[in-house]
């Protein structure tokens, strides 16, 4: 069982990553909780429960065919408590193709992780892509 805060966010991120690129719903289902909520800040970026997660990131991908989008973590880690651990993190996005645009830009992330079934799995994942001001 991993136990250093920034290594539980590093294992939990990457199985995401994984999960959602190689489209295995049961992956999906194995880093999160049944009720998983996401929110990004693209429109339709909003998920709560797995089949809507599922059916979120099909949407998305079939937008972004051909394209990369990648975070470069500045930082990231874990406050923890109990079995839950309170996460933050700040990156830049590597992108192309189809998601070209985000390339270069800051990415922030906050979320809550359970540990259950021996490893740590996603309760909420916010992800954000910060605008420019107006």
């Amino acid at each position: 069982m991993v136990t250093d805060e920034a290594e539980i966010v590093r294992v939990a991120l990457e199985a995401l990553d994984a999960a959602i690129g190689s489209g295995d719903a049961a992956a999906i289902a194995e880093c999160c909780e049944p009720d998983v909520v996401f929110i990004g800040s693209g429109d339709g970026e909003e998920a709560v429960g797995l089949e809507a997660f599922r059916a979120m990131i099909e949407a998305i991908t079939a937008h972004v065919e051909g394209g990369s989008f990648a975070i470069d973590w500045d930082s990231h880690g874990a406050e923890l408590h109990g079995d839950l651990a309170l996460v933050s993190g700040l990156g830049r996005i590597r992108a192309a193709g189809a998601m070209q645009r985000f390339d270069g830009n800051r990415y922030r992330l906050t979320g809550v992780l359970v540990r259950a079934r021996g490893h740590w799995r996603w309760k909420v994942y916010h992800g954000s892509e910060p605008g420019a001001w107006a």
